[in-house]
Parts: C-alpha cells; structure tokens; sequence
C-alpha cells in the first residue's frame, strides 16, 4: 500500500562498544562499505572520547536504556597482550523507540542519497551557508539537518515545546515549566524557510521541565526531540523534503558524575582521509547528561496522563505512531510555518528486543539490500551494533527476519511516552489526504508505522505488530496493546461508504500456529475522528484485522478541515463493556470490553 520516500529513522548505537575496556585490536583499512567486520576497531567508534582523554562513566544503577544495558552485558575476551576486549565476533542488535544517546542539533552532509540509509562518511557543517556544504560537490549526495525541539518561551520562532500537564490520578492537573536546558549553552543555528514553507527550523536544545507532584515536588521531566529534514541536490541548490519529527517525554532521577557536555565534532574515519561526525562524550550509562551530571530514567505517576503542546512544522503531514495509550491529538494551524500539534496520552510500555549475537551465524542476506548494499544492520555491524526505531518503515519486516535470532525473551521493558512522523508515499487517492491522517500506538517491539492496509477481501484493516512473547525475565508474558485513530474521511474512502460503521470486530491472528482470537475492544467517535484500542493479546508477531460494522445508518460529518482535528478518546462510547477480573498465580489483571477474554495463562476469577 505504501512505498518509503525517506531513509528509514535508524538508531545506530555507536559509541557503545568501546573504551568501555582497555581494548588493543588492528584497525580497518578497506572502504567505508567494505563490511570487514574482523578488523574493525571498535575503539575508532570513541574517537572522540580517546582524543579528549575522556573517561566512560559507569554507574552502579539497573541500566535504563539500550546503550546503558549493552554496556553492562558486554561480551568480552582477552586478546594476546591479556587484555579485556569487547568480543569482536559478537553484534549488537535492538528495537526500540529510544531516541539515541545526546540529542544535539546539526547539520551534515552524507554521500548516501535521500531515501538510502545514511554513510558513515558524513561530514558536520558549521551553518547551512558553510561553503564546504555547499550543493555543488560531487563527494557528498544529501544534506541531513536535525533541529532540535527546543523550548517556545525561549524560542518562539521554532520547533519548540509550549506547554507540558500532568493529569494525575485524582483528577488534579499539573502545571510544569521550564528549567534548565541540556546541554547548556549548546551552539545553535538559524532555521531557514523558502516561501512555499520548504527548509528547517531552528537548531536548539533540549529543555528540562519541572512540575510539583503530590508527595514529590519538584518532579522533573526531559522533553526532548528533534525535526529532521533531507535535501537532495537539484539544480544546483538544497531541494528540501517533507521533514520528520520525533519526541519524548522522561521522567527524571540524577545523580553526579564526572563527565563533560556532549558535542559532535568531525574525524577522519578510520585510517582514511575521509570525515565522519563523532559525538564528543558518549556515556552508555546516562539516558541524558551534562556536564558533572549523569541523568536516568524515573517513573511516571501512576495513573498520570501527559499533554505536550508542540509548535512544529506544518509540512509534517501523514502518521503518527509511538508509546501511548489511547492518544488524543488535535492539530491547528498557528501561522505560515508552524501548527500547534497537541498529544494528550498515558505513557505506554516500551517492549525493546534485541540482545548480542554471533553475527558469524546470521545469513549474509541480513545485512544487505536487494541491490547488494549494506542495509542498516549491515552499516551497524561494521560499528558492531546496530538497530532500527520500532515504528520505522521497513522495520516490522526487518524483525521478522531477526526475530529467529533473538530469543522470545524481552531484552527490556521499560515506560514510554514517546511520538513520531513516518512519511510515506501512498499508491492510493485515499492516503493522499493532506494533513494528519491518524495515529497507531502500540507497545511492540516492531509495527507498520503507517496506515494499516486495506484487505479488500475480507473488508478488514490489517496491521502488523511483533514483540517477543515473554518480558526479560522469560517467564512473564509481554501483553501486547494497540491503538488506531484515524479521520472518518479515510474511513470512509477506504470503505467506499457515506456513513462510517457504528462498531469494529478486531480478531488477532497469531503467525506461527494460525490461531485466531478477539481482543479486548473499545471503539469511539467524535465529529471526524474514530478511535479503538486493542489490548489482551500476547506476541510474537500476530496481525489484527479490524473489521468496522455498520449496524446503523449514521449522518456522516463533514469531511476534516485544515483546522482542528481531534482523536476521539474522550468521546462517547459506542458499544457497551463489561469487565471480568483474570487471574494467573499471584497476578491478576482486569480486562474490558464487550466481550472480554482472559489473556493466554490466566483464567477468569
């Protein structure tokens, strides 16, 4: 149904594999793409932290994130000096939709083209008017400019964050506000807009929010994310692209640490002459950190829901997807340039596979495109670990190529509230709308980041989601979940009809024994927007099929406007639920909707 027109949202965990030991091995001379993997210096990955005399900070927490798990569970031998070394035989391989290391704003030029996934050759700009990024090279093919979302008091020309509340269990709302920025006195630079609204915001930081909690005042949280926007080169000038966002909201702990802000920089790759952009202080142990302070992930208050008002550009059009539950999203235009996109949503769980593994024993087809160059685990595995965003394009069907790989156990779970745009070309006049078309929200490891696709034999919605079936202690069951809000216009011109059902049937078919089963459903509509959340189903990679019912004839309302466009969570409801309580041993979980089943192992109290 859809084909990529953007290189795939790619987290390549660099920086994680070296100086975490004293590590003595020979270096790689071959190119860039030579996917030498038995020479390749790990260490070359840390050049900035080795050419500064950086130490690696190593916290006694549990490890929070992908990079701070890797780093306590690296596989290590001793070399022929009876040195420590990261084992070079084994490969790092995760999903998830962390968002990487530092975020820090840059623009840098690849000689990938717009579309492929980014070179390790790159090179870091010093502004968009730096002649050496000028599009009129023959070495480099893309411009890549990530600005990050900074904060709308601060910068109210940008892409920037207005407002952050907390909806706490009790029906109390916080207020938070703005406190300190990481890193601090980060450089920026200016955004630039043509007049048809092509270019790039601003190149900011990330800002930490503060909010007084019930019983924890002065509770502090990172929103941090950036807008990416390719240019490819026509006609002698930088032909911007629909740019891609994305975001997420932590809650935050800290503790001292002697490390130092993090900055990019550029080096020579490897022993050649040609540039690549490393990331000065890359600490594995800390989620975010600056300088004399490391920080980590904490937990949202139960109950809590989250609403971000974001200013972001209004060429973001298409999907949303990400951790949430039950999201509401409302967009309305603020000026020219930028609309206000406001996500009001529970955190979600966050279910990362991945884990090391012998890249010897994994098929050379992995690692490579159809036209025989590296894939992004390819790349990855010359820097010896790579992964993808579980909500990327392409991603789903990367996982299920790996998933053998990986175990069914969980590498971690951890607590999200993270969103993101996916750009994707449709085949069809219905995903050609302009605009926010709709959100997917789901908790696995790996889903189709876009619409679902349109069965029109069985007159179903069909999506895609994968996750390990048991959660990182390999005896508790991952239990997926899955949200879908979409216009009653798309609705409506996939189904062909006037009126939009009145309710959905959702069955989950699992991949490997052809099962097939309900899950717990609740279906919602207010004016333009349908809503559904399905949840009680265990992984590893099923496909739900949602099949929307017309029961009733409905006047259809008019079709969404430019201005607000709302997901209806807080709608009426249209069908009636009921609850049953399941329990498994000492567990017991609650489970609605209108025809509640226990999930897999547990039996109805």
């Amino acid at each position: 149904m859809f084909k990529q027109t953007i290189p795939r949202t790619v987290v390549v965990i660099i920086g994680l594999i070296a100086s975490l030991l004293t590590a003595h091995v020979s270096q790689a001379d071959g190119p860039q793409n030579s996917l030498d993997v038995s020479q390749v210096n790990s260490k070359d990955l840390m050049q900035g932290n080795d050419f500064y005399g950086i130490q690696t900070f190593q916290t006694t927490q549990k490890p929070d994130s992908i990079l701070g798990w890797f780093q306590q569970n690296l596989p290590t031998i001793n070399n022929r000096y009876d040195q420590g070394q990261k084992d070079p035989d084994k490969l790092g391989v995760s999903f998830s939709s962390e968002l990487p290391m530092a975020l820090l704003s840059s623009i840098r030029l690849f000689t990938s083209k717009v579309g492929e996934t980014d070179s390790a050759v790159s090179y870091l700009c010093s502004s968009i008017n730096d002649p050496n990024c000028a599009p009129t090279g023959k070495f480099f093919n893309s411009l890549r400019v990530d600005s990050v979302i900074g904060n709308c008091a601060r910068n109210s020309d940008s892409a920037c964050v207005e407002k952050l509340t907390l909806s706490l269990a009790d029906k109390s709302v916080a207020l938070a506000r703005p406190v300190l920025e990481i890193p601090a006195g980060t450089k920026t630079f200016a955004g630039a807009f043509d007049p048809n609204g092509k270019g790039f915001p601003p190149g900011l930081s990330s800002w930490i929010w503060e909010a007084d909690l019930p019983g924890a005042p002065k509770s502090r949280f990172l929103t941090r994310g950036t807008v990416t926007s390719y240019a490819k080169i026509n006609n002698g000038a930088w032909d911007f692209q629909k740019p891609t966002f994305t975001f997420e909201l932590v809650p935050l702990s800290s503790e001292p640490a002697p490390v130092i802000a993090p900055r990019l920089e550029n080096f020579k790759y490897k022993n050649t002459q040609d540039p690549v952009v490393r990331q000065v202080s890359i600490q594995p142990s800390c989620l975010a950190h600056d300088t004399n302070i490391c920080y980590h992930r904490a937990s949202f208050p139960k109950g809590a829901r989250a609403t971000v008002a974001l200013q972001l550009p209004n060429r973001l059009t298409g999907w949303l997807n990400g951790r949430l539950v039950k999201p509401n999203v409302t967009t309305e235009p603020i000026n020219a340039i930028y609309d206000r996109v406001i996500v009001e949503a529970a955190p979600s769980e966050n279910i990362i596979a991945g884990g090391w593994v012998e890249w010897k024993k994994i098929p050379e087809k992995l690692f490579f495109n159809d036209d025989g160059t590296p894939n992004t685990m390819g790349v990855g595995r010359l820097d010896g670990a790579a992964g993808m965003y579980s909500g990327s394009v392409g991603a789903i069907e990367e996982y299920l190529e790996w998933q053998t790989y990986l175990g069914e156990k969980a590498l971690l779970n951890e607590e999200g509230w993270t969103i993101a745009s996916t750009v994707v070309e449709s085949t069809n006049s219905c995903g050609n709308q302009s605009g926010l078309q709709g959100v997917v929200a789901s908790n696995a490891s790996a889903y189709t980041p876009g619409a679902p696709a349109f069965n029109k034999e069985s007159q179903t919605l069909d999506y895609k989601v994968a996750a390990p079936h048991f959660a990182p202690d390999g005896k508790t069951e991952n239990i997926g979940t899955y949200g879908l809000s979409m216009r009653a216009d798309l609705v409506q011109c996939l189904y062909g009809v006037k009126e939009v059902p009145t309710r959905v049937e959702v069955s989950i078919t699992n991949a490997t024994s052809g099962e097939s089963k309900g899950s717990t459903v609740e279906l919602f509509r207010n004016g333009n927007w349908v809503y559904l959340s399905a949840e009680g189903f265990t992984y590893s990679s099923p496909t739900l099929k949602v099949k929307l019912v017309q029961d009733k004839k409905i006047e259809t309302a008019p079709a969404a406007s430019s201005g607000t466009q709302s997901a209806a969570a807080a709608a009426p409801k249209m069908v009636v639920k009921k609850s049953i309580t399941c329990v498994k041993g000492k567990l017991t979980r609650k489970v609605s909707g209108t025809n509640p089943k226990c999930p897999t192992g547990f039996k109805k109290k």
